[in-house]
């Protein structure tokens, strides 16, 4: 039986709530042109929070003295640069990010039954519940470490890096450096969360949007009360609802496929390199603690984005059977020749490529798993 259509008004950009909340204090803004003070905080995040971070890793390099602190500064050397890197990119693209928005709400204007329209908003709910806690975990790696180094009385930072003075010459001064060491953090992990979540809260709302077509598709010829023409119209309507759907992920591939090759690469590195310290060169607890939630947050950073990209793709998979569960036989020969034309369309399966090489699934985040498993050897030989 065919749902009725009720006007029903969702606006699926309230997905990016949270984002754009929390992206605030690292400088991305839901506006397509920055005002004096949103340049401002742009230069300072990119000035202080990156690049002085960047500096006191690198210029900590001549000091180092065995592989504990190699492997240590190798690995937040590799994180913060593609941290960096994901921050500048994204800050690029940001305009046709924000372009996208009015592609969701040309989606938005077609009537939606009941049932569609608590889709779209449950899925609105879980986007902005997943970022919160995205959120949270990041800052928890930063919190565990700055509580790792208040632990050593004075002795240690946040990490082995280079100051222009002794941090240990008095308390105060130790205590400033590592406040200023964790608000720097704070920030930076505020930004990785928002490079690693904007294309997989994008994909989970073109997921959701492409079931609803599919339902549309599967739907159409079957009401006895329309007519041919109707029904036609109904088809046209849903192929350029699924152009728009195809403009969206086109947008998407072209801006994540970098930022998530880079992501790809650092992960395989930094959680062999993490592991590497945890089960050879961790001296307590509490590093111990702090290694292990870094480690899963790196993982988590690409397995989010493979699982909802791989997703998406599964769904693309079934356009093909929907247009063929609609009721074609029984239409006009217009009908039927645009059908046909449609599924010649759709045949080809929507595989999203980090660097326009790897495809973004659960099977590439297996095999970076096993290369990280790989490096982790090969480390340990090194040893």
């Amino acid at each position: 039986m065919v749902d009725s259509v009720f006007c029903r008004k969702v606006k699926t950009v309230r997905f990016l709530d949270k984002l754009w909340y929390f992206a605030r204090i690292h400088g991305y803004f839901a506006s397509q042109n920055y005002n004096f003070w949103q340049i401002i905080i742009v230069a300072y995040v990119i000035l202080v929070p990156n690049f002085v971070t960047i500096i006191s890793f690198e210029f900590q390099l001549p000091f180092i003295r065995d592989m504990e602190q190699l492997s240590e500064n190798f690995y937040m050397n590799m994180s913060v640069l593609t941290c960096c890197s994901k921050f500048l990119i994204i800050l690029k693209m940001r305009p046709k990010l924000i372009s996208i928005n009015d592609l969701f709400g040309k989606l938005d204007n077609v009537g939606l039954t009941a049932q569609q329209s608590d889709k779209l908003q449950k899925e609105i709910l879980n986007c902005n519940r997943l970022t919160t806690f995205v959120t949270f975990w990041y800052w928890l790696v930063s919190t565990t470490t700055a509580f790792n180094a208040s632990l050593s009385n004075g002795k240690i930072l946040m990490f082995n890096v280079w100051t222009p003075y002794d941090f240990q010459q008095s308390p105060w001064v130790y205590w400033i450096t590592l406040l200023f060491q964790y608000s720097c953090f704070i920030i930076v992990a505020t930004q990785n969360m928002t490079n690693d979540l904007i294309g997989p809260l994008y994909f989970i709302m073109l997921r959701a949007h492409l079931q609803i077509l599919i339902e549309r598709i599967q739907n159409i010829g079957w009401d006895p009360m329309k007519t041919q023409d109707e029904n036609y119209e109904d088809l046209v309507n849903s192929i350029k609802d699924h152009k728009i759907i195809m403009n969206i992920y086109n947008i998407l591939q072209n801006l994540i496929s970098l930022t998530i090759f880079i992501q790809f690469a650092d992960t395989a590195i930094v959680t062999a390199m993490q592991l590497l310290i945890i089960l050879f060169y961790a001296v307590n607890f509490s590093q111990i603690i702090m290694l292990m939630v870094s480690s899963l947050a790196s993982i988590i950073e690409i397995l989010i984005c493979c699982y909802f990209a791989d997703s998406f793709t599964e769904v693309t998979n079934n356009l093909v059977n929907a247009i063929y569960s609609a009721n074609i036989f029984d239409q006009s020969r217009n009908f039927q020749r645009t059908a046909i034309i449609f599924m010649q369309m759709t045949q080809e399966s929507k595989v999203v490529l980090a660097g326009k090489v790897l495809p973004i699934t659960l099977v590439t985040f297996a095999s970076i798993m096993k290369t990280s498993y790989s490096l982790l050897t090969l480390a340990n030989h090194m040893r």
